[in-house]
């Protein structure tokens, strides 16, 4: 597993501890990296990820609420929840991580800490959220994704003699 893949599960398991307990990101940190076997990468991405979100969560927030239609924010999957702040931070500020990436790991990480249903719930936000701030990368996926027509057939060749 990569340095950044590592990271963001950190980060997702920082976010819920802060989520489900109110401390702040250098009580978590502290407490995390003790009973932890860190990698050290992997730990310096967490944080810049975590001190992101935190820093952020007002904004992040209110974007989440945008695109979780009849959802309210305290109401979702306290894992879900923290995934989708943290793939909408990665989408709004992080532009040098292609949209692609975000949600594909955001996809990959969810499997693992969630079911079913929040893999399709984080799907459908982050790629909505995409399409607000990284158009140009959301068009092309989604346009990647329309089938296209089959070619049309070509006309039956004529009886041999004719």
């Amino acid at each position: 597993m990569g340095v950044r893949r590592r990271g963001r599960e950190y980060a997702l398991q920082m976010l819920y501890a802060m989520d489900t307990t109110g401390y702040l990101p250098d009580e978590v940190f502290a407490g995390f990296h003790a009973i932890q076997d860190l990698n050290r990468d992997a730990f310096y991405h967490a944080r810049r990820l975590v001190d992101g979100v935190h820093g952020q969560l007002e904004t992040i927030d209110a974007a989440l609420t945008r695109y979780a239609e009849h959802w309210k924010i305290h109401r979702m999957a306290v894992v879900d929840r923290n995934l989708l702040r943290l793939g909408i931070f990665e989408l709004m500020y992080l532009k040098e991580i292609p949209f692609p990436i975000i949600i594909n790991e955001a996809l990959e990480i969810i499997k693992e800490f969630s079911d079913a249903e929040g893999t399709q719930f984080v799907n459908g936000i982050l790629d909505a959220a995409a399409k607000e701030f990284r158009p140009d990368e959301a068009g092309s996926r989604s346009r990647r994704r329309t089938p296209q027509p089959p070619p049309e057939a070509e006309p039956p060749a004529p009886p041999e003699g004719e």
